[in-house]
């Protein structure tokens, strides 16, 4: 295959903000103790007339503008959300409609928190062969749909938005490679119990609450902190290279402390991360493409830096992506 890089960044966040402090009218909480355990301070919740794939097509046009290329020049689009619009069909048609990509192919994937990774995992294998010249991968989410707002260890957490990347072929630079993992027997740590054909709506085993986001939060830590840096140590191993020779990371921001965490153990000071976490929470699989052009635009991320996306979360999976800028 050859060497395929991201030549377009868009991202799109709700204009509706929510800060912590309106949380504490609505579920016994308070502004100190979400940004003591998290470092939220605010996040943006999407209007009951937009759905992920309306937010996904926010992203894209902005990556394909920054890019220079038309929808029809689109080859495939992929869709990392756990938020679809509807069971069936897939989001990411959904969205190829919307844009006018009407000679794409389009599917989504699945993977949680560590969607985007593995998204740009596989849109870069798909680019960097024949007959695939443009791949946008993006990632969107709206949790605000999925929550439980009466539940108070769960629903001060997430926020709406997407991120997007177009992909094309680079003779210099781009994604070097990607290491993915997944581990089943964790599958129950983040879920939705029902809504599929094990618990359809409305069947006997159907319970109110099975219908929301559910999380073993101290699982979840304590999954979160060792896969961070075991993520970004395997996907150096793979290419060939060493701590020493990151220059940044841009991480899942699930939690600020997490994050924190996981530089420490990785020997890495802070510096060479960026987070937005206090003001979007966490957008799930769409939080590294947000903070990735976010980082670009903040000139965190210079040309020829090599630099880590790491993603962990439901499966559960985890991942990382190594790539030249």
């Amino acid at each position: 295959m050859e060497r395929v890089g991201i030549v377009g960044l868009g991202s799109y966040l709700p204009s509706k903000i929510m800060k912590n402090f309106d949380w504490e009218e609505i579920v016994e909480t308070s502004d100190e103790w979400i940004i003591n355990k998290t470092g939220i301070r605010e996040r943006r919740i999407a209007s009951d007339d937009l759905c992920t794939s309306d937010l996904a097509v926010f992203a894209a046009k902005e990556a394909m503008d920054n890019s220079g290329v038309d929808p029809e020049a689109i080859d495939l689009i992929i869709l990392a959300t756990s938020t679809p619009d509807v069971p069936l069909s897939s989001t990411a048609a959904i969205v190829q409609r919307k844009l006018g990509c009407h000679n794409s192919a389009a599917f989504d994937i699945n993977a949680v928190c560590s969607g985007w990774v593995h998204a740009l995992d596989i849109g870069s294998r798909f680019a960097g062969t024949s007959g695939y010249q443009n791949v946008l991968v993006i990632g969107s989410e709206i949790y605000s749909r999925i929550l439980n707002w009466d539940e108070r260890s769960t629903c001060v957490l997430f926020g709406d938005g997407a991120g997007a990347a177009l992909l094309q072929k680079k003779k210099v630079g781009g994604v070097l490679g990607s290491w993915l993992k997944t581990d089943g027997r964790g599958s129950e740590v983040i879920q939705i119990p029902a809504g599929g054909i094990r618990i359809p709506f409305g069947s006997e085993k159907f319970l109110d609450d099975d219908r929301y986001f559910q999380m073993d939060g101290r699982a979840v830590w304590d999954f979160a902190v060792e896969a961070f840096p075991e993520a970004v140590h395997s996907v150096l191993q793979k290419v060939g290279m060493k701590i020493n020779d990151v220059d940044f990371i841009i991480s899942h921001q699930a939690n600020l402390r997490i994050i924190e965490a996981g530089m420490k153990k990785l020997g890495l000071d802070m510096d060479k991360t960026f987070t937005n976490i206090e003001r979007y929470g966490n957008t799930a699989g769409a939080s590294i493409p947000i903070a990735l052009k976010e980082a670009v635009e903040a000139k965190k991320i210079k040309t020829g830096d090599l630099v880590i996306t790491v993603g962990f979360g439901g499966g559960l999976s985890w991942g990382a992506n190594a790539m030249i800028w």
